[in-house]
């Protein structure tokens, strides 16, 4: 006898294993925030490279935040609605964000 894995199947337990973290906008859009292991391959990329600018002690501050946005953007599940709200944050809460979503959106328990 086989096991059959469906495509939808197996992306609903994925999403089920790794939880997003939600942030609301000032106008009450929900946005979610989804975990780097459930995103495709440019998006991963985007990120890793975008956290190592904003983890650089070389890197100026300018950099670091534009980094920081860029890691948001890659993992927010609707990027043209977030910008506006990203950019109304001044770099301390973007910080506070990024954090906020590292630790809610770690890799479960094996």
């Amino acid at each position: 006898m086989s096991t059959k894995v469906t495509f939808d199947d197996l992306m609903a337990e994925v999403e089920e294993s790794y939880k997003t973290v939600e942030f609301e906008g000032p106008d009450g859009k929900t946005f979610a925030l989804r975990s780097i292991a459930v995103l495709p391959r440019h998006a991963r990329k985007t990120v890793t490279d975008a956290v190592k600018v904003a983890n650089s002690k070389t890197a100026d501050v300018d950099k670091q935040e534009t980094a920081i946005d860029n890691v948001l953007l890659a993992v927010v599940d609707d990027a043209d609605a977030f910008q506006p709200v990203l950019d109304a944050l001044p770099l301390g809460a973007k910080v506070k964000l990024v954090e906020a979503w590292s630790k809610g959106t770690q890799a479960p328990e094996a």
